[in-house]
């Protein structure tokens, strides 16, 4: 017992602090923010659902009917998947903290895998422990997050120069995708594998009612695309952006809000790019991550000043100085 205690008091000495004060003006508004709606979450999940679907279908009906226009559109359409599938692994992540529902937390789980972990190979409650463990130990040896940024290297990045950034991700990508790959199969070969089940019901069979077999096998193959290369890179790119543990010794200092345009888009959907606000308070569900966002920015200088966000993939990170921007204003 005295060992075991002992362990535990390292750990808790080891860990980074939270390293920020919730004023308490704002308090009422933190509280606020962390009201789920399951209706509104279940909403977007279908929306990339079908997105993903018509994208594929209508790519692989004209890659057999028009193949000059439809090669360039299947390009598109495969990024356009992975995109999607990206925003339904954030989805499985705001299953992990409860933010579907959190007063049904078997409602949570339930809507968090049908619509959103099944389509993408996530098994939420595997997920959940390794997320958790990120949070509840970050900064130490156990912290998931960690483990991956010293293993692959990920704050040594080069980002001076797109041709650098982009030779470097794709030189780390295989031991990345090699580890995704077997934390998914270890928790779960069978759920490892829904993805294609997934596919075949969703996109393959209505391409191929609607326009034949070799549309339905040009429409899984723009899944597949998507699924197999758009996913990874666009996961991998917003996974090493959202920490800098080296130099840091609090959670706040060391996490990284993404916050460009395009960072928003395409790499952190669902307002994942307000990373500094979730790890504050994980329990607000990606719909009031920006509202929030905005709130602590216009209400306390604190958090303004000290925050540390990219606007470009490519940008160091810098503190404060942020304006909230018009399309920041419009978010909800």
């Amino acid at each position: 017992m005295r060992n075991a205690n002992s362990l535990k008091s390292a750990k808790e000495a080891t860990r980074f602090r939270r390293g920020y004060t919730t004023p308490a003006r704002l308090r009422e508004d933190i509280k606020a923010a962390h009201r789920t709606r399951p209706w509104r979450t279940a909403a977007a999940a279908l929306t990339d659902q079908a997105v993903v679907i018509a994208a594929c279908v209508t790519a692989g009906w004209l890659l057999i009917a028009e193949p000059l226009i439809g090669a360039p559109l299947a390009l598109i359409a495969a990024v356009l998947t992975g995109r999607q599938l990206r925003a339904l692994e954030n989805l499985v992540h705001e299953g992990s903290h409860f933010n579907w529902s959190r007063k049904h937390r078997a409602l949570n789980d339930a809507l968090a895998i049908a619509l959103a972990a099944f389509p993408t190979g996530a098994q939420l409650s595997g997920y959940r422990e390794s997320h958790l463990r990120h949070h509840g130990a970050f900064g130490t040896d156990e912290d998931p997050d960690l483990q991956r940024y010293r293993e692959l290297s990920l704050e040594a990045i080069d980002r001076t120069r797109a041709g650098a950034f982009a030779r470097e991700l794709l030189r780390r990508l295989p031991a990345y995708q090699r580890t995704w790959w077997r934390d998914s199969i270890q928790a779960s070969p069978a759920i490892a594998f829904l993805p294609v089940a997934w596919a075949a019901v969703f996109v393959l069979a209505p391409a191929w009612a609607l326009a034949g077999a070799p549309a339905g096998l040009a429409a899984a193959a723009v899944w597949l695309v998507g699924f197999a290369a758009a996913l990874p890179v666009l996961r991998f790119i917003a996974e090493s952006s959202e920490h800098v543990y080296q130099g840091s010794d609090t959670v706040f200092d060391a996490t990284i809000s993404n916050l460009g345009i395009v960072q928003r888009a395409l790499f952190h959907p669902h307002n994942d790019g307000y990373h500094t606000v979730h790890h504050m308070w994980p329990g607000v569900p990606h719909h009031r991550l920006a509202w929030l966002h905005r709130r602590l920015m216009q209400g306390d200088p604190e958090y303004a000043a000290r925050l540390r966000r990219r606007t470009g993939v490519l940008m160091t990170p810098v503190r404060g100085g942020a304006r909230v921007t018009p399309t920041e204003e419009r978010t909800r």
